[in-house]
């Protein structure tokens, strides 16, 4: 007897967009602080977001100026992981659902 291929029905199609717009989005916030140095900061973003080095700059002198900047939009699980590296580092971050 031959095999037959699995059939597949249109409720059991998932697409991308149907499991972004399901799950939650968290912001990872990145918190001034007055004694880390600005460059261990940009460091920090690029290693952990892997962030370009202009883009860590920008979120380092909005948090620096404004007293805390937007370092990553994401998932619940990579942003609470992120905030920990973060945390780690020696910086304060925190997440917020949005």
């Amino acid at each position: 007897p031959q095999m037959s291929e699995p059939s597949v029905t249109d409720k059991s199609i998932v697409t991308t967009q149907d499991v972004t717009q399901q799950e939650d989005v968290y912001q990872v916030i990145l918190h001034n602080d007055d004694v880390t140095p600005a460059l261990y900061v940009v460091a920090c973003l690029y290693k952990i977001f892997g962030h370009g080095k202009q883009l860590a700059f920008k979120i380092m002198l909005e948090a620096h100026e404004r007293g805390s900047a937007v370092a990553e939009v994401e998932a619940e699980t990579p942003a609470k992981l992120h905030r920990d590296q973060l945390q780690s580092a020696g910086l304060s971050a925190t997440v917020e659902k949005l």
